[in-house]
């Protein structure tokens, strides 16, 4: 099995903060605000494990990736002091030296009764300090994030803006964790803020800033010493695909880099592709459709003109077919023709004469003021 790092780096408007992983997470409904909001920078961090290129057999997460949650977040943000925060925690997982400790009752995801909660928040250096406030098993939440301290900066008044950015969750499923238009407040005290995410299989890091985070080299570094390889996305790991990304990733290794691409194609086809190559398919399609539409309609006009059915009414006369030998009776001023035998009759009604032909040789009798 392959193990990868992926990441995305976008813009995010807290007014409209879309989607979170579907069925695993959703941001609490934003309130109205008044005038434009400016967007701000989010860095998404997941990871994933699968056997080829195809990726039907993805496992996706951070720990998919081998690599430590901890090592991702002290490569971005070296030699930082970090606030870690927790909002509807066990009372078994509240840390050594935690400040702001609150106890209340509340309701966990699916619960029918009341049960204690917890929040706290506590100060945290170096690997070490954040390995113990995550926890051994990452499937449990032991903290909802991180915010990353500038040197002088009021504790408190920070723990205010971070409890209107989680205080109002709900434990539904799937739950909503965060108050997205409460990060611009949040952002004017700290220069990023780092909450952890829900993937299919696993968590995931969501780093919100006002600047953009200098990250790639980092990314690598840590994704080198674990032996994943490092996957970019356009959009965030936990709502994209795993094969459209890899196969992305495939195009840009072939013409930059010499070596092999370490992920294997898989043995049946991949149903993804690009989206300009969907649309000239639809185009194309659309195309075909109308030209068949086209071919019915005048195959149809075709046959209805083969049959032949003539009707034409005026005041000259009406044709009608009734056998094979075929009558013909013309109605008009002038006179009638009626065929009646293999010979006929030819009796013309008019104020010049009659012509009547009764027997082979034939009678010819005109009458005519000339004559």
């Amino acid at each position: 099995m392959l193990h990868a790092l992926g990441f995305s780096n976008t813009e995010f408007n807290p007014a409209e903060p879309g989607r979170l992983c579907r069925g695993r997470e959703r941001w609490i409904e934003p309130w109205p605000v008044d005038g434009p909001v400016e967007s701000i920078h989010r860095l998404v961090i997941s990871g994933a494990t699968f056997s080829d290129d195809s990726a039907r057999d993805a496992l996706r997460g951070l720990p998919h990736s081998k690599v430590e949650m901890a090592a991702v977040i002290a490569a971005l943000f070296p030699s930082m002091t970090l606030l870690a925060f927790m909002e509807d925690g066990h009372p078994a997982d509240i840390p050594d030296g935690a400040e702001g400790v609150e106890m209340y009752l509340g309701y966990r995801a699916g619960g029918h009764s009341e049960e204690m909660l917890m929040r706290w928040f506590k100060p945290v250096e170096g690997v070490d300090q954040m390995r113990e406030i995550l926890g051994e098993d990452l499937q449990e939440e032991k903290v909802r994030g991180f915010a990353v301290m500038p040197g002088d900066l009021d504790l408190e008044e920070l723990w205010e803006h971070l409890f209107v950015l989680v205080g109002m969750s709900t434990q539904d499923s799937p739950p909503a964790r965060y108050q997205p238009a409460a990060l611009p407040e949040v952002l004017e005290r700290v220069p990023a803020v780092i909450l952890i995410h829900r993937d299919k299989h696993g968590p995931a890091l969501g780093v919100y800033s006002r600047e953009p985070i200098e990250m790639l080299g980092r990314l690598a570094a840590v994704c080198d010493a674990e032996d994943a390889l490092l996957v970019p996305f356009a959009i965030p790991p936990m709502l994209a695909r795993w094969d459209r990304a890899l196969a992305e990733l495939r195009e840009v290794w072939i013409e930059t880099r010499d070596d092999e691409f370490p992920v294997p194609p898989s043995a049946e086809p991949s149903t993804w592709e690009p989206r300009w190559k969907r649309r000239q398919r639809r185009k194309e399609d659309a195309v075909q459709r109308r030209e068949l539409q086209a071919d019915s309609a005048e195959g149809e006009l075709q046959a209805d003109s083969a049959e032949g059915t003539l009707q034409p009414d005026s005041a000259e006369g009406a044709l009608q077919a009734d056998s094979a030998e075929g009558e013909i009776q013309p109605d008009s001023a002038e006179g009638e023709i009626q065929p009646d035998s293999a010979e006929g009759q030819l009796q013309p009604d008019s104020a010049e004469g009659q012509l009547q032909p009764d027997s082979a040789e034939g009678q010819l009798q005109a009458d005519s003021a000339e004559e």
